[in-house]
């Protein structure tokens, strides 16, 4: 836990970081500078991408961070892992371009009535696909030696201090927006090329093939987890964007965008979960490798403990201080209430099941993710379909809450049944009783400004929430930080 405890600080403390570098994104400059179908434009662009990128890569993401401990045994650091790594989505990008190509007109018909801007820089779908898919096997390559620090430090920070400086440029007229889009698309381009030159540094970058080390029941057996963890990862990818993509052909760009600020808002409580897993997932397999139950289930009964924590304490100031929040907005994003409301819930149930996804997927029952996952993204898209028409942007929250809400449930009873393990606590008990009495108090609080509101909304938290799970000492990590923090 001491890699797990120190990754995870230096994780959150720069995801925070670009959490405010997104709030001046999300807040204050994309809803201002670009109008709301230029902003829904983006927001479609990158889901559209995230998916052709996790399909793209063939599974070797999860490939690289499960075998890489048998392959550095087997091959020191000559393994030849990266070279696979670098060359086998070569052919998953090929064919996303080809069927990409095939369904360019149907896209485009999809989009021309209700998005036509879509339509113009459809093609660039392309080129961020293939950006955003080497940041990904890059990052994955840095995970398992690690380093889950690099990843964030390039996608949260130096990205979005890039696109604050071209929104900068098309503000002040420096840039039309055809050149935003396409400066917008160059700045995902220089992710891969600095996690490279990071990996180049450290020593790693080991290129060359090693296909003396891959023996038959190897590649066997790295095939099957590549396929099945494919289909996995894709799930979740489409369960998280195929919302953006569906709102923009069916409701137009403006209420995408108006989709995409409330999104965001809610989906900032996923900070500590994206932290923790960078690091938990590497660590997962390789104890799984070993045979270290005890040390997993101790590591998934504290992940979903401070997890959970966390993500309460983030969603009820969120959720207490939205009205402010969207006040500072165009009145066009005003209507994004229960859309906050419904992916920040969505994301604590996520949060709060801890990391029942990277033990089945490290293990050898990763394949029983196939059928889930399948029955899934026809859940997801079923209900996009359904809720959609009748409840707009919220319906769309909706069915993303309901469906990250079975996928747990199916996750929570297979790891029980397979590893007779579950994440949940009697401490998770005391947490959820701290966490309605705060939520009884700010309720309560009358409303006030938001620098007012953000103060006296805190202040509750720190005295309904923090200060009885620390007095109670429910989890030793929360207790380590605050001592930390009391002595300094």
């Amino acid at each position: 836990m001491g890699i797990l405890a120190k990754q995870s600080v230096y994780n959150a403390l720069l995801t925070y970081l670009g959490i405010g570098l997104g709030a001046v994104l999300t807040i204050l400059l994309y809803p201002v500078i670009l109008e709301p179908e230029q902003y829904g434009l983006t927001r479609v662009l990158i889901s559209a991408s995230i998916i052709g990128a996790q399909f793209s890569h063939l599974g070797i993401r999860n490939i690289t961070i499960r075998f890489f401990p048998l392959f550095r045994q087997l091959g020191g650091k000559q393994n030849g892992l990266l070279f696979l790594t670098l060359t086998i989505p070569l052919a998953g990008f090929f064919i996303f371009t080809i069927l990409f190509l095939i369904l360019r007109d149907p896209l485009t018909d999809w989009y021309s009535e209700s998005s036509p801007l879509v339509t113009d820089f459809l093609l660039y779908i392309l080129p961020i696909t293939l950006f955003i898919l080497y940041f990904d096997l890059l990052n994955s390559y840095l995970r398992s030696l690690y380093d889950s620090v690099t990843g964030i430090l390039t996608s949260d920070i130096l990205l979005r201090i890039m696109v604050i400086a071209l929104l900068g440029l098309f503000h002040f007229g420096d840039i039309s927006f055809e050149t935003f889009i396409l400066l917008f698309s160059a700045a995902y381009g220089m992710q891969p090329l600095i996690m490279l030159g990071v990996i180049a540094k450290r020593g790693e970058l080991y290129l060359r093939p090693r296909f003396r080390l891959l023996r038959r029941d190897l590649i066997r057996s790295m095939r099957t987890y590549g396929l099945y963890t494919l289909l996995g990862g894709l799930t979740t990818v489409v369960v998280w964007n195929i919302d953006v993509i569906m709102l923009g052909s069916m409701t137009g760009l403006e209420q995408t965008a108006v989709y995409a600020v409330a999104f965001y808002i809610g989906a900032v409580i996923a900070v500590p979960q994206r932290a923790i897993e960078r690091i938990a997932t590497p660590l997962v397999a390789s104890h799984i490798r070993r045979r270290n139950w005890e040390e997993i289930r101790t590591i998934y009964q504290k992940t979903s403990l401070n997890q959970t924590i966390a993500g309460l304490i983030i969603l009820l100031l969120i959720w207490a201080n939205t009205g402010q929040i969207l006040s500072l907005l165009p009145p066009i994003y005003s209507g994004g209430h229960l859309v906050i409301l419904y992916i920040g819930l969505g994301r604590l149930i996520d949060m709060a099941t801890g990391i029942n996804g990277s033990i089945i997927i490290t293990s050898r029952h990763y394949r029983v993710d196939l059928v889930t996952n399948l029955l899934l993204i026809l859940f997801t898209v079923s209900t996009n379909l359904l809720m959609i028409p009748v409840l707009g942007i919220e319906g769309a929250a909706l069915a993303t809450m309901l469906s990250i809400l079975l996928y747990n449930v199916i996750k929570l009873v297979y790891v029980r049944i397979a590893f007779s393990m579950q994440p949940f606590t009697r401490d998770l008990l005391w947490v959820l009783l701290f966490a309605g009495i705060t939520f009884l108090g700010l309720w309560l609080s009358p409303p006030l400004p938001l620098i007012p509101n953000l103060i006296v909304t805190a202040l509750i938290g720190l005295a309904a929430f923090i200060l009885p799970i620390w007095w109670l000492e429910l989890s030793p990590e929360l207790n380590r930080m605050v001592n930390r923090i009391i002595i300094r």
